[in-house]
């Protein structure tokens, strides 16, 4: 650490605070722009009147802190603050202790002591409400403070990842559009009642930008509109800049989306929408950096600057604008250079690193990964294993060439500074990046060393802390310790199952993305465990007390599947059915028929095909195919089951059968196997295993299938076949080009299905036409006991989980999203719950895992045992004789869901002509449940 620290250099401190303006009665305010997140803050600093405390002269050293605060020297100033609390508690004057009390959590906040900040903005705001009750005629005033205290802790909020709770304190607990009203005792609320307008204007800020931060943009951008509005009114230069700022990066966002989407359709062969959608991200990007423009003209302090400067830094890269962009970045070095040293100047200078590897519409968020060793032209970089990303192939070619060494001098400059101010959060990011170029360097040692340093600065910042616990694990396998390389990886993992609930679905401070800086820890252990052991070997059944190498992978399976789809759903609802003992699980291999579970990873070089016979025997085998390879076989493998106009070519699905299934045949045949389970990864996800063929017949001819996203979250609990009655709802109306949903044809055969549906069960009940409204659908479910909802209708699963929907005849949208279904199914009463949910008409698009995902995950997400659902749209007089087989096997108590549908299927391959052809039977699929 001492070499370290020579080696540093201190950052030059500057101005902070802006003039002081003056506010009601001769207080002062102050608005401030918080640097990581970008928000509207109110901090208020003392008066000086005149005659207060004399005798002890609290007001001088009052102004001893502010000037103290303004210098940078945060601690120097709460110091000298808290002694003027103490006299306080000896001379009360709560008003004067109140704007004490907003000092010191403005403070605690520079130095990035988050918790202390929060727990300081409460007890001022408690004040504040008090006071307000006490002294009628300062009670607008006071009130309006307490308003400002709680966007204060909203803010807070934002800062750490609790966006629920800081919309909860702006407007209320309940969701609510910002057009609507908001709760009484919110911050919006307050600020109208007093009307205080700069007040509402800040809080309308940060609700936009909490919304912002959950993936709400349609409220997102309403708030940040009466925002505006507000700060245009008030002429508030300010206001203005901040808001503008915040609507330029709720842009770049949606920009990133747009460009992720385009980056997944382009290899589906749609290269048409993949140019729709990349050129709908470059207007977006250039509409945000005309906000940032705007909000940059209307800065008067440095701080208004920094954090526009730095959002627009990758919009300027994915528009081409590259001398923007690099005029961008010497800015925002000279702003640091100004600035004096808080938390936000230090995380704002490690965005500053992150963002010298420049961004693209290919690679839409800048990550830290190995830069150009342009002052080390002789060093191999290596594997470009990045803090936020996985292998890079090669830099960005209009990386600066002397990015490296300024990357490594921030660092160094950054560790030093935080050390200093006592910022550990800060001080963690800096060592671990810094040890991170050390790692691109194959300084290994040195990059160890620093990388525990960073570790141990987060002892409690799981976000970080895990960080640099993978990082030990890729430095120790670096070096050839796998050993010890697989117990980091265990410790990092163990941090993440903490934090799992919060990270999967926050952006902190240092973005990520979840393929990157998440999934890659989970899949490397597994890689490492698995090359530990004996493919093909035949294991007993796993020791709870001690357990295997393989027992360990499945467990790191399993928990990388549940990741996979909170992250995808972006909330924690997904957990809810988890089973978290696994012995539970268990029982749904040997209770009923007779399962087996085959799981796969797919590994960058091979791919891992992993079995669970019933009696708990397990065994596994390597498919020595490469990623992108194994991609290129699975997408021809779906094309080719899809055709419905020629003979069907077995051949692919004969490669795929030798491949996963052929090697267990002989285990399969020993232990008397009825149905296989797969929980599949990666692109695996988007294919169905009924069509794999052995030479002879199709695999569902012999095994019935079923999927799940994982055992921890299956239902052991059988369907109840004694009630067995299904609300069944169907699209036979064309939907409006212009609804949201955009324009769909009618379901040409969904009242032959509805008709099957009530032919074999005669108390269901169906909607069709314009009943297929959400409203009718609850009103019909709630009022009556439906173990089963069937809806045919179209349904569109995307890449990401706010383009998945299904359509309905509700204008103007004409579409119900995942979120709304699993509202609707979590509103029926828990004693006689919706234990299956069937959608017929369902499209994933070939190729397309992340959309393949949601289809899986659905089951879990809407709260239901099981699903049955199609991987792609048959419109075809096939589907409604696949599901009255379905629902008339269904009603035979000796056959589970599973098997039902694998008679129905059967029945199409066995009824010869066009139908036998797996286009028309294949895309059926079981997810959940499958007793």
């Amino acid at each position: 650490m001492s070499q370290r620290r020579r080696a540093t250099r201190g950052m030059q401190r500057g101005r902070l605070l802006p003039e002081m303006q003056q506010w009601r009665r001769g207080w002062h305010r102050l608005l401030c722009l918080g640097l990581g997140l970008l928000t509207v803050g109110l901090c208020m600093v003392l008066p000086l009147r005149p005659g207060w405390g004399q005798a002890v002269n609290p007001a001088a050293q009052v102004q001893q802190g502010i000037d103290r605060y303004r210098q940078g020297d945060y601690l120097g100033a709460i110091a000298l603050w808290e002694a003027v609390r103490d006299t306080y508690r000896q001379q009360p004057n709560p008003a004067h202790e109140a704007i004490l009390t907003e000092n010191l959590a403005r403070a605690r906040q520079a130095i990035g002591q988050q918790t202390d900040a929060l727990s300081l903005w409460q007890t001022a705001g408690n004040t504040y409400r008090q006071l307000a009750a006490q002294q009628p005629d300062r009670a607008v005033d006071y009130t309006a403070r307490w308003g400002r205290s709680l966007t204060e802790q909203a803010q807070i909020y934002n800062r750490i990842g609790q966006y629920r709770k800081a919309v909860a304190l702006l407007c209320g607990e309940e969701p609510r559009s910002a057009k609507g009203g908001c709760g009484e005792e919110s911050a919006v609320a307050i600020a109208q009642h007093t009307a205080d307008h700069r007040g509402e204007s800040a809080a309308w800020g940060s609700l936009g930008q909490a919304h912002r931060l959950m993936g709400n943009d349609d409220s997102s951008k309403a708030a940040l509109d009466r925002a505006l509005s507000l700060a245009r009114t008030l002429n508030d230069r300010t206001l203005l800049a901040a808001t503008y700022s915040n609507l330029g990066a709720l842009k770049t966002r949606q920009a990133v989306v747009r460009y992720r989407q385009a980056n997944s359709a382009e290899p589906l062969g749609d290269v048409q929408r993949a140019n729709r959608l990349r050129d709908e991200g470059r207007s977006l990007d250039q509409s945000a950096l005309q906000d940032f423009q705007q909000s940059l003209d209307l800065a008067t302090q440095p701080t208004e600057r920094l954090r526009a400067l730095l959002d627009a830094i990758p919009a300027y890269d994915r528009t081409g604008n590259v001398a923007a962009a690099q005029n961008a970045r010497q800015s925002v070095k000279a702003l640091l250079n100004q600035l004096p040293t808080s938390q936000d100047t230090l995380l704002a200078a490690l965005d500053w690193v992150r963002l010298l590897m420049p961004a693209s519409p290919q690679q839409p968020i800048a990550r830290s990964q190995c830069l150009p060793p342009a002052a080390n032209p002789g060093v191999d970089s290596g594997a470009n294993f990045g803090l936020n990303s996985r292998v890079n192939t090669g830099a960005n070619s209009r990386t600066n060439p002397g990015a490296n060494d300024d990357a490594k001098e921030m660092l160094n400059s950054v560790a030093s500074a935080a050390e200093r101010l006592g910022d550990r959060r800060s001080l963690s990011f800096a060592l671990g990046e810094l040890g991170h170029w050390h790692e691109c360097q194959k300084e290994y040692q040195k990059a160890l060393d620093i990388t525990q340093d960073a570790r141990l600065a987060a002892e409690y910042e799981y976000d970080s802390r895990y960080l640099w616990e993978w990082q030990t694990g890729r430095i120790l396998q670096a070096q050839g310790q796998t050993t010890e390389s697989i117990a980091a990886y265990e410790r990092a993992i163990a941090t993440l199952e903490i934090i799992r609930d919060d990270i999967l679905v926050a952006n902190r401070d240092i973005q990520f993305d979840f393929r990157d800086s998440i999934d890659p820890v989970y899949r490397e252990l597994v890689a490492l465990r698995l090359k530990q052991g004996k493919p093909s070997e035949l294991l007993p059944p796993a020791s709870t007390d001690r357990p295997d190498t393989l027992s360990r992978a499945l467990g790191t399976l399993d928990s990388l599947k549940l990741a996979e789809l909170q992250n995808y759903f972006g909330d924690d609802c997904v957990l809810t059915s988890r089973n978290v003992d696994l012995t539970v699980a268990q029982k749904l291999l040997t209770e009923g028929d007779r399962t087996a579970v085959i799981s796969t990873v797919v590994l960058d070089d091979q791919t891992a095909v992993l079995l669970t016979l019933p009696n708990g025997d397990r065994q596994y085998e390597w498919i020595n195919t490469d990623r992108q390879t194994l991609r290129d076989e699975i997408n021809a493998y779906r094309r080719g089951l899809e055709v419905d106009f020629r003979a069907y070519d077995p051949q692919p699905a004969q490669r795929l059968y030798d491949q996963i299934i052929r090697p267990f045949e002989a285990l399969f045949q020993q232990q008397q196997v009825e149905t296989l389970s797969f929980v599949q990864d990666d692109i695996l996800r988007s294919v169905p295993m009924s069509a794999l063929h052995d030479g002879t017949q199709f695999l569902i001819q012999k095994y019935a299938i079923a999927y799940t996203p994982s055992l921890q979250l299956t239902s052991p609990v059988p369907l109840d076949r004694g009630n067995l009655r299904a609300l069944a709802a169907g699209l036979t109306d064309a939907s409006p080009p212009d609804s949201e949903a955009g324009g769909f044809s009618p379901l040409f055969y969904v009242s032959e299905e509805l008709d099957a549906i009530l032919a074999e069960l005669p108390r269901s009940r169906t909607l069709t036409g314009s009943a297929f409204r959400l409203d009718n659908l609850a009103q019909t479910l709630f009022s009556n006991n439906f173990p089963i909802l069937h809806i045919a209708t179209h349904g569109i699963f995307g890449t990401e989980a706010e383009d998945t929907f299904l359509v309905t005849a509700d204008p103007p949208e004409n579409k119900l999203t995942l979120n709304q279904l699993d509202r609707l199914l979590r509103g029926v009463d828990p004693n006689r719950p919706v234990q299956l949910l069937s959608l017929t008409a369902c499209t994933t698009a070939v190729g397309d895992d992340r959309a393949a995902l949601g289809l899986a995950g659905v089951a879990a997400q809407a709260g239901v045992r099981s699903v049955l659902a199609s991987l792609w749209f048959v419109n075809d007089a096939a589907t409604s004789d696949l599901i009255k087989g379905f629902y008339a096997d269904l009603k035979n108590p000796s056959l589970s869901k599973a098997k039902a549908l694998q008679q129905a299927q059967i029945q199409l391959i066995e009824s010869g002509g066009k139908f036998a052809r797996p286009a028309y039977w294949a895309p059926f699929i079981l997810v959940g449940n499958w007793l």
